[in-house]
């Protein structure tokens, strides 16, 4: 049991600081539970596949510096695809005519791709694995790490798409250009951080 919890508290340690995929998730759940609860899932699909994978050494090549780089450059463009997505469809959020609007599978796509395409995420879930080694439990340790980054994904997607109707228009569109903003912001993060830092 303690392997369990200490897992919950690290999928919630994952999960829960705002990054792309969390902002990814509120655009969507603006617009349709069902659609945040796509982008969600399909992120935290590619993040099983990454433990999965790196617990059985299939990731080691993951650690390439040529294949990191290639990664980070499909990464920042489909960030700023993303944020051209947002930003062109912000005042079309509001009535849900088209912009977001989607199918669950095709949110459950953009969500994968997130993940998919980040080198950084592949590094994060490879020191985790390294904690998750150390558990009493790896199992329990695995089991609880699917438990917190579902409930946060269903929870994240709920309340926003509950709170939706306290959130006038203007809110709205003004969060969809915020939005656009931050995932242009984290493109040029991760290429400055694989370029250009250090």
């Amino acid at each position: 049991m303690q392997g369990f919890i200490e897992g919950l508290a690290l999928g919630f340690g994952a999960a829960v600081p705002i990054g792309p995929v969390n902002v990814l998730i509120m655009s969507y759940a603006l617009v349709k539970f069902r659609l945040g609860l796509g982008v969600g899932l399909g992120a935290m699909a590619v993040d099983m596949g990454y433990l999965f994978g790196i617990s059985f050494g299939v990731l080691k090549f993951s650690q390439n510096e040529l294949l990191t780089q290639i990664l980070a450059i499909f990464g920042s463009i489909f960030l700023f695809y993303i944020a051209y997505l947002t930003f062109f469809g912000a005042k079309n959020l509001a009535t849900q005519k088209s912009g977001l609007n989607g199918s669950f599978w095709s949110c459950f796509v953009k969500g994968a791709l997130m993940n998919l395409v980040n080198p950084y995420i592949i590094g994060f879930w490879l020191s985790v694995s390294g904690i998750v080694a150390l558990l009493p439990s790896a199992i329990m340790g695995l089991a609880g790490l699917f438990v917190s980054i579902a409930s946060w994904v269903l929870f994240l997607s709920f309340i926003v798409s509950r709170s939706k109707k306290f959130i006038g228009a203007k809110a709205q569109i003004a969060f969809a250009y915020i939005s656009a903003i931050l995932m242009v912001g984290f493109a040029i993060m991760l290429i400055f951080n694989t370029f250009l830092k250090g």
